[in-house]
């Protein structure tokens, strides 16, 4: 169980930037204003990924600088769209999109790493962009608030060891700790529990974590960034991909697409508590022989967690 007994802070205290990149400056796409992209050189993926498909590095994620946002008018892009020309009709498009939306945002200067792909999506869709692409750009931006909720857990790969992780941790509660290690192994079950989509878990670590004995200032502002950030910004973000991907697949998309999206939006009403409307959706992954092994292996794992917990498939047409 050394993963769980992690000192306590470094689950927070990852060195973002340790991932390699290139940054460069290019003209704004409207009005021309310096705007910074950023290339990867570097990375790795030791880090594990997770049920949606979220992977890392243990050196710090590309995704928190992958969407490049111009200084004065917030029009937001991958980097590499960055430089691609619009026309007249367009950039008006493009701003009135990015207008529509600054009422809900905080101002320039304190716009977080999603906000910016809540921009990246708008700017997109006024783009002509197909749904299924701003499906994926909102929850990109829903993997960079899990970031600032978890930091980094090394070998955390996928559902099955997540819950054989959750399931050992558990009995690592029933062993004669010290606080300061239930406290960490605590703290650390909560991180594994919200990367597996599991947030009853999570708080209910969370919960008794608090009730542990000699909880420091700084511990308490970890579990509260992890409860913030992974119980309030990243679920926003996921809803509005279970939105953009419930209306990608009503569009027509190769088999490959229908199946991510299928697996992807399952896996999402899933995090979202929403067990009824994901069973179908996993079932027809498991149904569907072109379908990649890792999404059919994920995807029966998930399903029989759902039906191992009560989950009957719900009758209604899925995630409406």
């Amino acid at each position: 169980m050394t993963r769980l007994l992690l000192p306590f802070l470094a689950a927070l205290s990852f060195p973002a930037r340790a991932t390699r990149l290139q940054v460069s400056t290019v003209p704004c796409p409207i009005g021309g204003a310096p705007t910074k992209v950023y290339e990867k050189v570097v990375t790795n993926t030791l880090g594990g990924f997770d049920s949606d498909l979220a992977a890392y590095s243990d050196k710090g994620q590309f995704r928190q600088f992958a969407v490049s946002t111009c200084p004065d008018n917030l029009v937001s892009l991958y980097g590499t769209d960055m430089a691609d020309p619009m026309d007249t009709a367009t950039q008006a498009r493009v701003m009135s999109a990015v207008a529509a939306l600054s009422p809900t945002l905080p101002a320039p200067d304190a716009l977080e790493v999603w906000d910016r792909y809540v921009l990246a999506a708008a700017t997109y869709k006024a783009l002509g962009a197909p749904t299924l692409q701003l499906a994926e750009v909102y929850l990109e931006g829903s993997w960079t608030a899990r970031d600032k909720a978890v930091g980094v857990i090394r070998g955390l790969e996928g559902p099955i060891v997540t819950r054989d992780l959750l399931e050992n941790g558990r009995a690592e509660l029933d062993k004669p700790l010290t606080d300061d290690q239930r406290r960490m192994v605590l703290f650390n079950l909560a991180r594994v529990a919200h990367r597996g989509g599991y947030p009853t878990e999570r708080d209910a670590f969370l919960e008794r974590l608090h009730a542990t004995p000699g909880l420091t200032p700084r511990e308490a502002e970890a579990s509260q960034t992890l409860a913030h950030y992974g119980g309030t910004v990243e679920p926003a973000l996921q809803d509005m991909a279970i939105a953009a991907f419930t209306q990608a697949l009503r569009e027509e998309l190769t088999m490959d697409q229908k199946v991510r999206a299928t697996y992807l939006l399952g896996d999402l009403l899933r995090r979202r508590g929403r067990g009824r409307e994901a069973l179908p959706l996993l079932t027809r992954v498991l149904a569907e022989e072109s379908a990649p092994l890792n999404l059919r292996e994920m995807a029966g794992a998930l399903h029989r967690e759902l039906l191992e917990a009560g989950v009957e498939a719900d009758a209604a047409e899925p995630a409406r």
